[in-house]
């Protein structure tokens, strides 16, 4: 994936907004429409929304990973997301109109923005299997493999939230990691 964001980094340069957040920092609030991409180069954002007024934790994204409101993106309606930064975050703001016009003025670039899209939805696919297919531990564990630090950079709370466990099954399955 490195190679592919640093791909799409280069290639689209010209549309690409670099931007620096504080941990805290909310770029997108549910209810609300957005048509922006964050590119994370350094640092961890997330993606979250309420279910009767608890915190649920969709995605996170950190290096050379992406993160947005597909929901308001695609259909062009308010979102039910919020992305929040988790640490001190180096972003390209990519937004998702102009990446269009940008596309259609550069027609070759429309397969490297279909791969990095391919990837993204892959990422997506393998959260939804997860979710049906693995225990608990089976998710922790594919989580850790692929974010090997995540424990460090992102509260215990958060990742509970995303594995689709209470903290106290997280406690257990890291015990027994």
């Amino acid at each position: 994936m490195k190679e592919l964001f640093q791909e799409v980094l280069t290639n689209f340069a010209p549309i690409l907004v670099p931007n620096y957040y504080e941990k805290g920092k909310l770029l997108h609030t549910e209810n609300s429409l957005s048509f922006n991409l964050y590119l994370v180069e350094r640092g961890v954002l997330r993606s979250f929304y309420y279910v009767d007024g608890k915190d649920v934790t969709a995605h996170f994204a950190l290096e050379n990973g992406v993160v947005g409101a597909a929901d308001s993106i695609i259909r062009e309606k308010k979102s039910r997301y919020n992305i929040e930064v988790l640490e001190y975050s180096q972003v390209f703001l990519l937004d998702y109109q102009e990446l269009e016009l940008f596309l259609d003025q550069n027609p070759h670039l429309e397969r490297l923005a279909r791969r990095f899209t391919q990837f993204i939805y892959m990422d997506l696919v393998e959260r939804v299997e997860g979710m049906t297919f693995l225990s608990a531990k089976d998710r922790y564990e594919h989580l850790i493999t692929r974010y090997p630090d995540i424990t460090q950079r992102v509260s215990l709370g958060h990742i509970a939230s995303f594995l689709g466990i209470t903290q106290e099954t997280l406690s257990r399955v890291r015990g027994k990691h």
